[in-house]
């Protein structure tokens, strides 16, 4: 199976009557995590990467139902072993990233940031970068950063119990990871989507990995 993502918008689902009859459509353990979230945008997020997986199951040919996640976070299901998918949203988009390889995505809506976060939480290396581009380009450059160190620390399995500060992101002759390798050959995929970055890392992926713009009411 070659390595996709899918992504879309989650304004269609602030429609009430389409969020009821949509929600029934994800698997249980999904629903009940989206009926758990107090806030309606974070319902509508939930609900709309669940929709994102069922649409790129179905595309495979392939039927689930059984959601479930290690103690680090990452999803898998028990009945597809071979089949690899990672979730993301915020603002209003979702993403979903599928394979038969280990992978992980992220996207982040950019927005007002300090940067001293960055020398909190990032490599050293890369605060040092930020603090040397222009103050118009620091934004942007942080949450292309922020994204593709989370798909990867998602790609790994580890989520935050593998610390942002542990490895580094650089850009010189692709895109890589450093400091903390584990030998395997990770492929990344960086872009803009709105007001949005969005990232993708993935073992030994294709190099043009298809980006496919989904509509969940369609």
């Amino acid at each position: 199976m070659r390595t996709k993502l899918y992504l879309a918008s989650v304004a269609p689902l602030s429609d009430e009557a389409a969020f009821s009859r949509l929600l029934q459509t994800v698997m249980e353990a999904r629903r009940e995590k989206v009926l758990r979230c107090r806030d309606a945008g974070g319902k509508r997020l939930l609900l709309g990467a669940g929709m994102l997986l069922e649409k790129a199951l179905a595309a495979e040919g392939l039927t689930a139902s059984d959601y479930a996640e290690t103690p680090e976070g990452k999803p898998f299901l028990p009945s597809l072993p071979d089949f690899r998918f990672s979730l993301s949203h915020s603002g209003e988009t979702v993403l979903c990233a599928v394979s038969e390889r280990e992978l992980g995505c992220d996207v982040e809506r950019v927005r007002n940031f300090d940067l001293r976060l960055a020398e909190r939480f990032f490599h050293p290396e890369e605060s040092a970068y930020l603090s040397a581009l222009p103050e118009g380009e620091r934004q942007a450059a942080f949450f292309r950063l922020w994204t593709l160190k989370e798909s990867y620390m998602k790609a790994r399995g580890l989520g935050f119990a593998l610390p942002m500060s542990a490895f580094a992101i650089s850009f010189d002759g692709g895109i890589r990871a450093s400091g903390a390798d584990d030998g395997r050959d990770w492929r990344f995929l960086s872009f803009r989507e709105g007001d949005s970055f969005a990232a993708l890392c993935a073992e030994d992926a294709d190099r043009d990995v298809p980006v496919i713009r989904a509509e969940l009411l369609g």
